[in-house]
């Protein structure tokens, strides 16, 4: 799964950074905004690996690793990252 997690790491990493800057410059009233801003982002990421990167999905099936549990995985370790930073921000 961490392989997997790789594959868009970066990408997800430096939007959850943008996030964090966004909060620490509009102050906690904008979380809303950052949250929203957060899931859309999700969107796009697995729209763009389900479509330009769908046969990397072949591997994970021959490991016995099921599409739908390496997305839950994955987003629910990126989304707990991204709410630790903003918890971390918000109390600065």
């Amino acid at each position: 799964m961490f392989t997997f997690y790789l594959s868009y790491f970066t990408t997800a990493f430096v939007l959850t950074l943008a996030s964090a800057y966004m909060l620490s410059k509009l102050g906690t009233e904008a979380f809303t905004l950052i949250f929203w801003f957060k899931m859309a982002t999700y969107g796009v990421i697995i729209y763009y690996i389900n479509n330009y990167k769908s046969k990397e999905f072949y591997y994970y099936q021959n490991l016995g690793i099921p599409k739908l549990t390496l997305w839950i995985s994955t987003l629910t370790f990126d989304f707990l990252l991204f709410i630790t930073l903003l918890i971390y921000v918000a109390s600065k």
